[in-house]
């Protein structure tokens, strides 16, 4: 299916929710704006790529993940309320319903501001995401798709995203039908290029944010996806003071930890990474850490 027309789906009811307003496009599908006519509320929806209603494998997998998604509960994640398929001719379109957030994302803010945000800013997005990254990993959970997109904002407080979707996209299925694969570029660990995504894979999504946040620049970055990719595997990140010479060196030395190409050589837990970049910030010069 090609969801490329607002007007395909606007009005439209999946199962109890009626589909009001186009929020967001992408590779993994896309998020409306909706309402819960039997609650009488406000929520999203995420539409994901459709697949041939015959593919039950996939449909069971997706159940599976969603309800993974739906047993986290914590602050910085964002519930999943529900989940459901609504048959679209031969095929089948599956969604995810879950709170309606307005602020925007780290994306968003990121892109708003000229220059960098301020240090206390990005420290205290960074904490919440990573107590929400190291709760999902406590339960055995990765999610895979790390990245400021991903991570919704309401005021200054942070909500992780789109959990087991990107797993999802990484099938057969969906890379032969939409040519999505599980994780971003930009933000993707060597190991998960190759394959291979582990809790520390999730950790290296995180030190690239942080290097963003902190230098104004990605790591890496090249005339394709493909280029990106190699890099990740292949290229030392450059030193983030280059490109941000007021960047205390021990802020420096952590981000550079954080995107060690060996799993083994970066942080134990995002935590810790957190913590060892508000140390950096701490014992820099007070004008370092004026927000």
């Amino acid at each position: 299916m090609q969801m490329n027309r607002t007007t395909d789906w606007q009005g439209k009811m999946l199962g109890r929710y009626r589909l009001i307003q186009l929020l967001g496009r992408g590779g993994m599908g896309e998020v409306w704006q909706a309402e819960d006519t039997e609650l009488h509320r406000q929520v999203a929806a995420k539409l994901l790529p459709s697949v041939v209603a015959k593919e039950t494998d996939y449909l069971r997998a997706f159940a599976d993940e969603a309800r993974t998604a739906a047993s986290l509960e914590h602050p910085h994640i964002l519930p999943v309320h529900d989940f459901g398929e609504e048959p679209f001719g031969e095929d089948v379109i599956t969604y995810l319903i879950t709170p309606l957030i307005t602020g925007g994302s780290l994306r968003d803010r990121i892109r708003a501001v000229q220059g960098l945000l301020p240090p206390n800013e990005s420290l205290h997005y960074l904490r919440q995401a990573a107590q929400a990254i190291d709760y999902a990993h406590s339960r055995q959970v990765l999610h895979r798709d790390i990245k400021p997109a991903n991570m919704l904002l309401q005021q200054q407080w942070l909500f992780l995203a789109d959990f087991g979707i990107a797993k999802l996209l990484s099938t057969d299925i969906h890379r032969s039908q939409t040519n999505a694969g599980a994780g971003t570029p930009d933000y993707m660990a060597p190991e998960q290029v190759q394959g291979k995504a582990e809790a520390a894979s999730d950790r290296y999504s995180l030190a690239v944010i942080a290097y963003q946040l902190f230098s104004g620049h990605k790591p890496f970055s090249g005339n394709d996806p493909y280029e990106v990719l190699i890099k990740q595997i292949q290229e030392r990140p450059p030193a983030p003071r280059r490109f941000n010479p007021q960047l205390p060196s021990a802020i420096e030395v952590a981000l550079l930890k954080g995107l060690a190409k060996r799993p083994t050589e970066r942080f134990d837990s995002c935590i810790a990474f957190v913590d060892e970049l508000e140390r950096g910030w701490q014992t820099s010069s007070p004008f370092q850490q004026t927000p």
